[in-house]
């Protein structure tokens, strides 16, 4: 977003395409529509008959509490739970493998559950019901908004079982035959990141039409629920060639 707003991913021969949802930027790759895209490798483990065609390139960052589970009451009233529970979350992306992740910790598999498939644009907008028993699966910026209508985090990817590694990803034969352009890209984005670091506030003012009205506040503490990955160690390339994702070809 930052590189969108300074010129500089547009003089890179990139073009930012913006979805509301983890699996329409799934559905983009998969139908061939966008050359590259960022996103977790649970989107990748999710289509994987899909992307055959597709290798992540380079490393982001490491969740570390950055996707949350929401609900409007604890933990200890979910357990005890005898009517079902609604669950909010994307299908088909991290949001349920962190939904997975939860329910085994908690050991919440005898509860019903009725799932709700919608983005997060729209899972933002929910408000709290005191006669419903409420689970969101949600990030920032959308968790700040769900935290503002009294739907509280109750555990998140930092305490719970699952590795989440943001990655980006491209279509194997454009990297093949251009890898100094996406050399080019990483080297931009830890640029920008560089710029986070050194002018906060500047770099939130550039993207701030982009954070769906989330504070600076908000935005400076939602990045402690990151861990910035420059390159990843031999222990998570392991893991995640044991999901089945080809780590060879990351710059």
């Amino acid at each position: 977003m930052y590189l969108n707003e300074t010129g500089e991913l547009k003089k890179l021969g990139f073009k930012l395409v913006m979805v509301s949802s983890l699996g329409e930027n799934a559905n983009l790759i998969t139908n061939h529509l966008v050359d590259a895209f960022a996103a977790t490798q649970y989107e990748f483990i999710n289509y994987r008959d899909e992307m055959q065609h597709v290798v992540p390139l380079f490393s982001v960052d490491r969740s570390y509490g950055a996707d949350k589970i929401h609900s409007n009451v604890d933990i200890e009233r979910l357990k005890k739970a005898e009517r079902p529970i609604d669950v909010y979350l994307e299908l088909g992306s991290v949001n349920d493998d962190l939904f997975k992740a939860f329910v085994l910790k908690y050991r919440l598999q005898s509860k019903k559950f009725i799932y709700h498939h919608d983005p997060q644009t729209v899972i933002q907008t929910l408000q709290n019901h005191p006669d419903k028993l409420i689970v969101v699966v949600s990030y920032e910026p959308y968790s700040s908004t769900l935290r503002r209508h009294g739907i509280k985090e109750v555990a998140s990817s930092r305490n719970l079982d699952i590795l989440i590694l943001d990655l980006t990803y491209a279509n194997l034969d454009l990297p093949k035959n251009r890898p100094e352009r996406y050399r080019a890209l990483k080297a931009a984005f830890w640029r920008a990141k560089a710029e986070l670091d050194r002018h906060p506030r500047a770099f939130y003012n550039r993207i701030r039409k982009y954070l769906e009205g989330q504070s600076y506040d908000a935005f400076l503490k939602s990045l402690s629920g990151i861990q910035w990955l420059i390159e990843l160690d031999e222990s998570m390339k392991k893991r995640l060639n044991k999901q089945g994702i080809d780590t060879s070809h990351l710059l």
